[in-house]
């Protein structure tokens, strides 16, 4: 564990970063649940032992939470916000976990027990925005301005943006 975080640490202070651009905001997305079931099928259909647990990511998800914060760099904590949205509270057993019932919940946000479904890409996409927002106002898209002229002059790329943004918030 101590050297996925130090992996971490060095992607984050990487001096090119700044190099790169001195403004440079970052902005950690930590890993979302696992659902072991789901994934442990597929690793049984491609005759594997289960590679996965839910246990386990919840302990990345964690190391990330705190390099993120000794870093004093915001994070977006996928881990709770998927387990939330699938119903699940602290305290409660684990969602994905080969120990509890597999989740349908869960089953509705990662496809195959890994990878978002189109809800968890609208999930995980309000969950940054709403991040975005707090951490970094002035990249709210709805308060942007437009820097570089619209390729179109026929529509408004940034009125239909931020119609997208309005109904995907409509969707949750």
């Amino acid at each position: 564990m101590e050297k996925y975080a130090q992996n971490l640490r060095d992607i984050l202070t990487d001096p090119i970063l700044k190099e790169h651009n001195p403004d440079i905001k970052l902005l950690l997305l930590t890993p979302p649940p696992v659902c072991a079931w789901r994934w442990g099928d597929r690793d049984r259909q491609n005759g594997r032992e289960p590679q996965h647990t839910a246990e386990l990511t919840a302990i990345y998800a964690a190391k990330s939470k705190s390099v993120a914060s000794a870093l004093s760099i915001p994070y977006v904590d996928l881990w709770t916000g998927f387990l939330h949205a699938a119903g699940w509270k602290e305290g409660d057993p684990l969602l994905g976990s080969t120990h509890v019932p597999k989740s349908e919940k869960l089953g509705e946000l990662l496809a195959d027990g890994l990878h978002f479904t189109a809800g968890g890409n609208r999930l995980c996409f309000r969950l940054v925005l709403e991040k975005i927002k707090e951490v970094y106002p002035e990249l709210d898209p709805e308060r942007m301005e437009v820097i570089v002229p619209l390729w179109s002059f026929e529509k408004d790329v940034l009125a239909e943006l931020k119609e997208k943004i309005a109904k995907i918030r409509e969707l949750d």
